[in-house]
């Protein structure tokens, strides 16, 4: 499917949105809008791991690049009225030591239909992440019909919208060359790890826990290549994990 698809009248439609807001969301002479962010609930794996659990703020700051920010106490935040604004929260962990994958929103693509409420999710995360970039490199996403290519990514991610590669998606949609068949998933290995035995996780909140006994290897399947975090149930001890197309690596010693 071609470029013009994804494209097509969302600036003017996105500016018609923001307009029709009701008076609690905006003023017509304001070039903010503030909104109640809405947090989706956790995985219950990350919050026995994590009991201190909190969140991060990412933006696009000053000349596009992403700024990251305290979390907001009244849970309100103001938001630039651009198409296709993303907005990230960033879980972390371990007295700021540990990111995990955030979740996501994009405005007013999951605005509420009142304008007040902004609702994030764990599906939106990649999403918004793949805008943010684009911002940092000054590449304009107004026009960008996120409304499609979000179901678009939902439909090929098989489940873990983090498998897809966002590296590439974003060259294409800066390139205008972008079709539909370039939102595809990154290369996956499935993989039998040595590790002791009880419950581990990778990082992806898609990802279930899975439990070894004594002498068993853990599998995983379909892990795509990259750059991983392998934790144990409790969250005291974690691999780094490497996998590429000649094997894996994996580094640490719980």
């Amino acid at each position: 499917m071609p470029l013009r698809f994804f494209f097509q009248m969302r600036a003017r439609r996105f500016l018609l949105l923001f307009l029709c807001l009701p008076p609690a969301a905006c003023s017509w002479f304001s070039t903010e809008l503030t909104v109640s962010l809405c947090l989706p609930e956790p995985p219950d794996h990350w919050l026995k791991a994590f009991p201190d659990l909190g969140y991060e703020l990412l933006l696009s700051g000053m000349e596009a690049m992403p700024e990251s920010s305290p979390w907001p106490a009244d849970g309100k935040l103001s938001i630039p009225k651009e198409p296709n604004w993303p907005v990230l929260a960033v879980p972390v962990t371990r007295n700021g030591r540990l990111r995990l994958p955030p979740a996501g929103a994009v405005c007013p693509l999951n605005l509420s239909a009142e304008g007040q409420e902004l609702a994030l999710s764990w599906e939106g995360g990649p999403l918004a992440a793949t805008l943010l970039a684009l911002r940092r490199e000054h590449v304009d996403v107004s026009a960008l019909n996120t409304t499609r290519l979000e179901v678009e990514m939902r439909d090929r991610s098989g489940g873990d919208p983090w498998r897809l590669d966002l590296a590439h998606l974003a060259e294409k949609l800066a390139s205008g060359e972008f079709r539909v068949t370039d939102i595809r998933s990154l290369p996956f290995r499935s993989l039998l790890l040595p590790v002791p035995a009880g419950t581990w996780f990778l990082e992806s909140p898609f990802r279930l826990p899975q439990v070894t006994a004594e002498g068993e290897a853990l599998p995983l399947v379909d892990v795509p290549f990259g750059a991983h975090r392998l934790f144990r149930g409790d969250g005291l001890a974690d691999y780094v994990l490497y996998v590429g197309s000649e094997g894996e690596e994996i580094v640490g010693e719980p």
